[in-house]
C-alpha cells in the first residue's frame, strides 16, 4: 500500500465516523451519508488488501451503480425536505 491509499482510508473512515456521530444532533440524513463513506472505506480497504482490482471491469460498474443509488436517495430526500412547508 502506498501512502496515498492509506490517506484515502483515513479520510473515508474519519468522515464516516464524524457523520454518523453528528447525525443525532444535526440531521438523520447524515446516517445515509455516513453509510456512503463506510462503503467507500470498505471498498478501498478491499482494493488495497486483496489481489482484486476493485476499480476495474465489472467491479467498477458495481461501484458506480452503488454510488449512483446513494446519490439518487440523497437528492430525493433533499427535494422532499425543501418542498416540505415550513411551520
Amino acid at each position: 500500500m502506498e501512502i496515498k491509499d492509506i490517506m484515502y482510508l483515513v479520510v473515508w473512515g474519519a468522515l464516516a465516523i464524524y457523520l454518523i456521530y453528528s447525525a443525532r444532533k444535526i440531521s438523520p440524513i447524515l446516517y445515509i451519508l455516513g453509510g456512503f463513506f463506510v462503503f467507500m472505506f470498505a471498498w478501498n480497504l478491499i482494493n488495497n488488501l486483496t489481489a482484486f482490482d476493485m476499480f476495474a471491469g465489472a467491479y467498477n460498474i458495481v461501484f458506480r451503480g452503488i454510488c449512483l443509488v446513494f446519490l439518487a436517495v440523497l437528492v430525493i430526500i433533499y427535494i422532499m425536505i425543501k418542498k416540505k412547508p415550513k411551520q
